[in-house]
């Protein structure tokens, strides 16, 4: 029995089954970007050092992430972020070019995780996790309009 097969066949069992049957352990997504004065860290107006902030490395992680999964939705579903974790070993200054790997290690039907690594040329200088759960997109725009609700 062919996998799509399959699955049609378990989602007459369990009608949560998500994501395209492309999705898999394994798969990667790969984005570069060049760190600018924009992505330094700043307090209080003044720049702190002439680096890639550990926050905007964390905005990247969740881009290759969201990149890793984007090809396996189906068109009613959605992923939306639940964990990230940054480990940052080193920096990476501006003008430097940042490449983040995205890799797929873990997956049910409604959760996705990826290991990360931000490498500046052949030195890894981050290591982290992204978690995303996978829903309907109706169910999803529920749970944003039930947090809207509740914080007004």
């Amino acid at each position: 029995m062919d996998h799509a097969t399959f699955r049609t066949l378990l989602q007459k069992v369990v009608p949560f089954i998500h994501m395209k049957p492309t999705i898999a352990v394994g798969n990667t997504s790969i984005i570069d970007f060049e760190v600018t004065e924009a992505m330094a860290p700043v307090f209080h107006g003044k720049q702190i050092h002439p680096v890639c902030s550990t926050w905007d490395l964390a905005h990247q992680f969740e881009l290759a992430s969201r990149y890793a999964l984007e090809p396996h939705l189906e068109m009613d579903e959605q992923g939306i972020g639940s964990e990230l974790s940054v480990k940052h070993l080193k920096p990476a200054p501006i003008g430097q070019t940042v490449s983040v790997t995205a890799t797929i290690t873990s997956l049910d039907s409604t959760t996705v995780v990826c290991d990360l690594e931000a490498k500046v040329g052949e030195s890894l200088i981050a290591t982290g996790t992204q978690v995303q759960r996978v829903l309907p997109s109706d169910k999803i725009k529920g749970l944003i309009q039930h947090a809207e609700e509740e914080h007004s």
